[in-house]
């Protein structure tokens, strides 16, 4: 099972992990860690385009840990919320298909 863990705070998302593979097919043809591996690692992309956008980040296989650091200013800002929100939209539409192979953990966190 795929276990997503976002953590937010004042509503903005400060940090995320994704952890496991889905199981749903051979490591392969396995559509599900493909299309949470999609939309984790475009956002990442999305937002490493962001000149005044910072993170810090892991990733190995069956490992994803994102730290935003700094959404940007002004219209980045908003560009780099807008990027991580619809990727939240998009792991939790996965997770509705599913619900057997993907888990996703939506938290408030401090600092």
């Amino acid at each position: 099972m795929i276990k997503v863990s976002i953590y937010r705070n004042d509503d903005k998302v400060k940090k995320f992990e994704i952890k496991g593979h889905a199981g749903y097919d051979v490591y392969d043809r396995d559509i599900v860690c493909a299309g949470v591996t999609a939309v984790a690692q475009t956002a990442v992309l999305g937002l490493e385009s962001i000149d005044t956008t910072s993170l810090k980040k892991k990733v190995r296989d069956g490992y994803m840990y994102v730290e935003i650091e700094n959404y940007g200013v002004g219209e980045d800002a908003i560009k780099s919320c807008a990027i991580v929100d619809t990727m939240v939209l998009g792991l939790k539409d996965i997770e509705k298909d599913y619900p057997a192979y993907v888990k996703v953990f939506d938290r408030r966190c401090d600092g």
